[in-house]
């Protein structure tokens, strides 16, 4: 009996040190967190009816998101992914409790603390998404967390659809904002069952790349600025810039613009997030093909992205032509679009749908192509860190673009024009990807900065002049 129950316990803390069960505490924890702030989010200026203060917050929010990607590499290799979950999960709570007062000061500072903190939580996210899977898993496993990370949003979609179903005014309740703080506390908390890279147990055997010697301020800092001397992080700029670009006008304008009534912006949500999941699930499977070489899929799948960007948004384009920032002010209920009367709902509700399952795709082939450059930890944090610094500079353009009253027009065409822009010239790096990686440590962080291939097998290495 007690051999029998040994086992068990072995097996048990086997399967909780493979990387998918990690990768899936982490889809738990951001279901919880991010997932319920793209939910509220999602409703349009947070539930609010005036989008003006939500927009200076997200834009406050954005620069020091941005700001602090960039240094929250290096604060991943020196405390640790828990600390910074933790940290990030506290300032997503703060952020939605503000809207309880409503108070234009607190609002927007709250906003800037969560910035510093979802630069946090989404460095240590990535890190830990990029280098705990197999090569051959990256994309698989970067789906599951986004399907699991999106079920967040339909269930707090849901929530506040349900809440506010008999609600006619243009702004959520109170209780949503309460039970969304609730929910984010528990997010909060899953966060110790993460375990750190050392102790993690792949099934093929091979052991993650972690630390081999300690890192410093200073060191931290210059391995972050090599990666503005990288050329393929030069490229990759414009797609990573335009990653969160989109959010604005698709949540403020789209669905939060007047044309909607509050409980069709709130089903809007809920099909937004299920359509990420199928856009993620799809894209990672094509991904991790493995009857193709690496280069062939992401040429493939820059491919998709540039149909969908044409189709979709120029769907998006027919749609913005029956309204303007203007017109959509002047609705009231009996005259906004409203989900019982499908024959007006039909086609925004498929359109918005699919800006949902293009959202997943975008974002899940900027990971995995972040994936394909290195299999370490340590890289991957400063990388991902990188990624969000990029994304959150566009996405504190797009807020000040919105907070300007810029026509809804213009805005679509400021989206499509970038997101063309992105997929040209990620082309060289998709290119110059190779099947297998040779992972390099961090000591090798020390000489090397730029990503290059090496006989006889394929890496991926950094180099600097000497």
């Amino acid at each position: 009996m007690d051999q029998e129950m040994t086992q068990k316990r072995c097996r048990w803390r086997n399967t909780y040190r493979n990387p998918l069960a990690q990768v899936i505490i982490l889809g738990l924890i951001c279901f919880l967190l991010p997932g319920m702030f793209n939910a509220i989010n999602g409703l349009g200026a947070v539930g609010k009816a005036d989008a003006t203060i939500t927009d200076n917050a997200n834009t406050a929010l954005a620069v020091t998101f941005a700001v602090c990607s960039i240094l929250a590499g290096g604060f991943f290799n020196l405390v640790g992914h828990r600390v910074l979950l933790i940290l990030g999960g506290f300032t997503y709570i703060l952020y939605i409790g503000s809207y309880l007062s409503y108070n234009t000061v607190f609002v927007i500072s709250a906003g800037a603390i969560l910035g510093v903190g979802a630069g946090f939580l989404w460095t240590a996210q990535g890190a830990i998404m990029l280098s705990y899977p197999e090569e051959e898993n990256k994309g698989l496993y970067i789906s599951i967390f986004w399907t699991i990370f999106n079920c967040g949003a339909i269930i707090g979609s849901v929530v506040s659809l349900a809440i506010e179903w008999h609600n006619d005014n243009n702004h959520v309740s109170n209780e949503t904002y309460i039970a969304f703080m609730v929910i984010m506390g528990v997010g909060t908390s899953l966060t110790v069952l993460l375990l750190p890279p050392s102790q993690i147990q792949r099934r093929d055997g091979s052991q993650l790349i972690a630390k081999t010697q300690s890192t410093s301020v200073s060191a931290e800092v210059m391995a972050i600025l090599k990666l503005f001397k990288d050329w393929k992080m030069l490229c990759l700029i414009p797609m990573f810039f335009s990653s969160n670009w989109f959010y604005t006008y698709q949540f403020n304008a789209v669905n939060g613009g007047g044309v909607f009534t509050t409980r069709t912006r709130g089903m809007n949500g809920t099909l937004y997030w299920i359509a990420q999941l199928i856009g993620s699930f799809l894209m990672g499977r094509l991904l991790d093909y493995k009857h193709a070489e690496r280069r062939k899929r992401a040429v493939c799948g820059l491919s998709i992205l540039f149909v969908a960007t044409m189709a979709i948004w120029g769907g998006g384009w027919a749609f913005q032509d029956t309204f303007t920032r203007a017109s959509a002010k002047t609705l009231d209920v009996s005259t906004k679009i409203d989900l019982s009367d499908s024959r007006r709902y039909a086609g925004p509700v498929v359109l918005y749908t699919l800006y949902g399952s293009f959202d997943a795709m975008w974002q899940t082939y900027c990971y995995w192509l972040m994936g394909a450059l290195t299999n370490e930890t340590e890289v991957a944090a400063r990388l991902t860190g990188f990624y969000k610094a990029i994304q959150n500079a566009g996405a504190a353009c797009a807020g000040q673009v919105d907070a300007k009253k810029v026509s809804y027009a213009v805005e679509l065409l400021i989206n499509w024009v970038l997101l063309i822009l992105g997929i040209i010239v990620a082309i060289p790096v998709a290119l110059s990807l190779k099947d297998t990686l040779k992972t390099i440590t961090a000591k090798d962080l020390e000489d090397t900065g730029e990503m290059e291939s090496q006989a006889p097998v394929p890496v991926s290495t950094w180099k600097v002049d000497k």
